[in-house]
């Protein structure tokens, strides 16, 4: 499901008002894996992602703020049905916590991230660009089965960039 709305009926600066918006729901599941019986989810396909984008253009100004979601993920299978057994032939019963134990599937943690952009046209094709990535501070990680199983943490801070931009076909 998507919205894109300009409000451009909005009186004098208020005019470049904009939303860009969608959401997406996705249910799967797949058989047939080595020592499996359930049906996970397919790989790297997040049940839940959504985008929120505020918008601003008017004449030489242009501002976009990103806001964007993805829900866990499974990154890889590795779960196997009785895997304690296997690894263990005297151990008793399956694997400890099951598919949402330590032994579970490899999961994306769920993601959520801020970006912002803009740009200004100055004269003769040149456009001035600032952008700022990851403006919350998001961090991006793995877990095992459930998210009390971290497995690995990254930090990336943000990140943030100023240029010019010059296309000679807009020179006037």
């Amino acid at each position: 499901i998507s919205y894109l709305q300009r409000f451009s009926f909005l009186p004098g600066m208020f005019s470049g008002l904009g939303l860009s918006a969608n959401y997406s729901y996705t249910d799967s599941g797949t058989t047939g894996l080595y020592n499996r019986l359930d049906h996970p989810h397919l790989l790297r396909q997040a049940p839940h992602t959504w985008n929120i984008s505020p918008t601003y253009d008017r004449r030489r100004l242009s501002l976009r703020v990103g806001l964007s979601y993805n829900s866990a993920n499974i990154y890889a299978y590795q779960y196997v049905d009785g895997s304690a057994q296997a690894a263990n032939p005297d151990a008793n019963g399956p694997t400890p916590g099951g598919v949402r134990g330590p032994s579970g599937d490899t999961y994306f943690y769920p993601h959520f991230q801020v970006d912002a952009q803009g740009s200004v046209r100055l004269a003769k094709g040149v456009t001035f660009i600032a952008y700022g990535l990851n403006l919350n501070n998001e961090v991006f990680g793995f877990y095992n089965g459930s998210s009390q199983y971290l497995i690995q943490r990254e930090y990336y801070t943000q990140t943030y960039g100023l240029g010019l931009r010059w296309s000679p076909t807009h020179e006037k």
